[in-house]
């Protein structure tokens, strides 16, 4: 199955939506299947067609982001979008209703024209990113999650930690899935993580030195890895001395909450 190399959240709803029409189905639950490449009505297809209304949800939220002009007219077309991915009044199971007929051409075409006006408008950022290498993004997930089941509940809240691990595996499975979803929805995905770790650093208690000072290196490298992968540009020193005045207020709440000024 061939998906779009782009990174726009809309380049690869464009994708998704143009292999549920193209896929032969004689039924839109059958299209859906062969796009996601799971089983009608499974956990995993739920779990991947909720990914798509995300998708959705970004591209709606990256169309605000562009001039006026563009905006206005590609948003002429937002409710095509969401009734190709919803179909809420249709029977997906209804052999009446082939794939083909879930989205005309033309409205696919003129989603991925927005596709390509984010993209030109925002590239660089989380709407955007330049880079398609996940690798070192991949690899901090995988050592929060082993840095988060170390620690014991004397250090941090169980909840909070067990939440905290469910979505760094959520971001790792969009890694894994980059090609379907794309980049993203991965880098918005790691910026909500980064915001989750800072806000639940403020929670720690009784943390250990040694676990403290890889907490605050794990934020600042997970960090200038989204950056890096944003802006595909070798630039992980600058984002390590930007994120500097970020991580000294993370230092900072880590340390009163082990009652060390």
């Amino acid at each position: 199955m061939s998906f779009s190399n782009e990174n726009t959240a809309a380049h690869h709803l464009h994708t998704i939506l143009r292999q549920v029409r193209d896929s032969g189905g004689n039924t839109y639950s059958a299209g859906w299947a062969h796009a996601l490449a799971a089983e009608w009505s499974s956990p995993e297809f739920a779990r991947r067609h909720t990914e798509v209304v995300t998708l959705l949800q970004l591209t709606l939220r990256h169309l605000n982001a562009l001039p006026e002009r563009s905006r206005l007219r590609s948003e002429r077309y937002i409710n095509d979008w969401w009734v190709a991915v919803m179909q809420p009044v249709a029977n997906w199971s209804d052999t009446n209703r082939p794939s083909q007929s879930i989205i005309s051409q033309e409205i696919l075409d003129h989603l991925e024209s927005t596709a390509e006006l984010i993209s030109g408008n925002l590239v660089g950022s989380d709407a955007a990113p330049r880079s398609g290498d996940l690798d070192e993004i991949a690899n901090q997930c995988k050592e929060w999650v082993e840095l988060l089941r170390s620690m014991s509940e004397t250090e941090i809240s169980g909840p909070v930690r067990d939440a905290l691990i469910s979505q760094i595996e959520h971001l790792i499975w969009l890694i894994d899935h980059v090609e379907l979803f794309g980049g993203a929805r991965v880098a918005g995905e790691a910026s909500s993580v980064i915001g989750s770790l800072t806000q639940a650093s403020a929670t720690l208690t009784s943390v250990q030195p040694e676990t403290a000072s890889r907490w605050r290196a794990g934020v600042l490298a997970l960090l200038a890895a989204c950056v890096f992968f944003n802006q595909a540009a070798p630039i992980i020193q600058e984002s390590i001395d930007t994120g500097t005045d970020v991580i000294k207020g993370i230092s900072a709440v880590v340390d009163n909450a082990r009652g060390n000024e």
